[in-house]
């Protein structure tokens, strides 16, 4: 269904946390996973053409066929990328994204070297091919890819911008770079990892940067060469943050981590990764959900809605994660991952009144990455990144509301769930955080001042200030 624009905002909407559907007793259906694979690393997922997913892994990606949800198969898998090069291999592989028979592979993203896009001919998804890798001086958190161009994070030193790769030559080439102190000069001055560029999203040449505290841009790219401002949702002005401290990184407002639109672009989704890093006193840091806006105006973006995070016993990054993660609209649907938390199923025909449609969650064992459609279910991600107990998996979740049989609570001790898992092969390296949080392992980079990767905190933060603030957490109780 496509939507229309709604005829009566009322400005009063934009802060409400509205009310969700009593599932229980309007959606009978039980709702659990209908397989899960183990793949160790797994990030980010994507869905290809024919039902195939690719899953960034960290130290590689997995090429998933979903085309029976309740029976997943590795079609491929590739490890240690590059490795044949003297600074390799490709390590803190994160992102993927894919666009007809080309899959882009991006690294790392936080620290290190080698620091490249590597493009692959996946038109057999059983058989991934190199086309070509295009080297940047930067890390690539994140990536968006469409026919003809990459848009690639850029987090190095002062330098957090989007960047634009033209890939329709003999090679690929930069043609553009843009950051939120092109619109206004004065978000120079505020510290890099406040306003570093994490994510992108790009539908109908029209590009959505989530650009942390220095919120969300709509910028049109009918020309990638020429990229152009059109409108900006964020709840800072520069001169509110340039001396705030390090906390103001982790905590609402802003944390605009990424941005995304449904099939008609009349709604837009900005959600918010975000921790309490005082949960004693009022402020309400985290954890972050999602905003939802109409954008039937795209010079004029109304906040209508927010949907609020599941409960955390413990909302601090070194607690129960529960803030919101990467997430898809498509149709009228909104599937979305909350780490911990679990992933949710909304209906979202009304923006303006989101309808909760199923929740599952398995706190103790999965913390999902991200959540996407795919036919006749939708896939979502656990990644082991977040604590030692969590596992690197790709779960299938049917398509329909439902309630999750003996659901364990977010506020009390968990029990795991024992789903059958099946488990595909090879072992990540990793050494743990102060925080028993995970982290893939780097060597340290000395050409460019850099520290090695923090995982999470560094896909919070950025490279930049990254060292800062691990000594903020260090000051704090690590979790049991």
């Amino acid at each position: 269904m496509r939507l229309s624009r709604r005829a009566a905002l009322r400005a009063g909407a934009a802060s409400l946390a509205l009310p969700l559907v009593d599932r229980a007793a309007a959606h009978p259906e039980p709702f659990e996973p209908l397989d899960v694979l183990e793949i160790d690393g797994a990030a980010e997922a994507v869905v290809g053409p024919d039902a195939v997913v690719y899953v960034a892994a960290t130290t590689g990606f997995v090429v998933v066929d979903a085309s029976d949800p309740t029976d997943l198969r590795v079609l491929a898998e590739r490890r240690d990328l590059l490795s044949d090069r003297d600074d390799g291999p490709l390590d803190d592989v994160h992102d993927l994204k894919v666009a007809g028979d080309t899959l882009a592979v991006v690294g790392p993203a936080n620290s290190g070297r080698p620091r490249a896009m590597v493009l692959y001919d996946v038109s057999d998804p059983a058989n991934p091919v190199v086309e070509t890798v295009y080297d940047t001086p930067y890390p690539i958190h994140n990536s968006f890819l469409t026919d003809t161009h990459a848009y690639l994070t850029v987090n190095d030193g002062k330098r957090t911008e989007l960047a634009i790769v033209d890939l329709t030559g003999d090679a690929p080439e930069e043609v553009a770079r843009w950051g939120a102190a092109d619109a206004n000069p004065d978000w120079a001055d505020v510290p890099a990892f406040y306003r570093s560029c994490h994510d992108v999203y790009v539908q109908d040449d029209v590009a959505y940067v989530a650009h942390w505290d220095a919120g969300t841009w709509l910028l049109d790219v009918t020309d990638p060469a020429a990229p152009t401002p059109i409108s900006h949702v964020g709840p800072y002005d520069p001169a509110d943050i340039v001396g705030a401290p390090t906390t103001e990184g982790y905590q609402l407002p802003g944390n605009h981590h990424y941005a995304a639109v449904n099939d008609d672009a009349s709604v837009l989704a900005i959600n918010h990764e975000a921790w309490d890093q005082n949960p004693d006193d009022d402020r309400n840091g985290g954890p972050g959900g999602i905003s939802l806006y109409d954008l039937t105006d795209p010079a004029n973006p109304v906040q209508v809605a927010t949907i609020p995070a599941p409960p955390t016993p413990d909302p601090s990054y070194a607690g129960v994660w529960t803030t919101s993660h990467n997430f898809e609209l498509s149709g009228d649907r909104l599937y979305t991952s909350w780490y911990q938390g679990g992933v949710k199923l909304f209906d979202v025909s009304d923006p303006q009144s989101p309808a909760e449609l199923a929740w599952w969650r398995d706190p103790e064992t999965a913390a999902f990455w991200t959540a996407r459609t795919a036919p006749d279910c939708f896939v979502a991600s656990s990644t082991p990144l977040v604590t030692d107990d969590t596992t690197g998996a790709l779960y299938t979740f049917p398509d329909h509301p439902g309630q999750q049989p003996n659901p364990p609570t977010l506020t009390e001790t968990t029990t795991r769930d024992t789903t059958t898992r099946t488990t595909a092969t090879t072992t990540q390296t990793t050494t743990e955080t102060s925080t028993s949080r995970r982290t893939t392992t780097n060597a340290t980079d000395t050409t460019s001042g850099e520290t090695p990767g923090f995982g999470a905190l560094t896909t919070l933060l950025g490279v930049t200030g990254a060292a800062a603030a691990l000594a903020h957490l260090r000051d704090r109780e690590p979790k049991d």
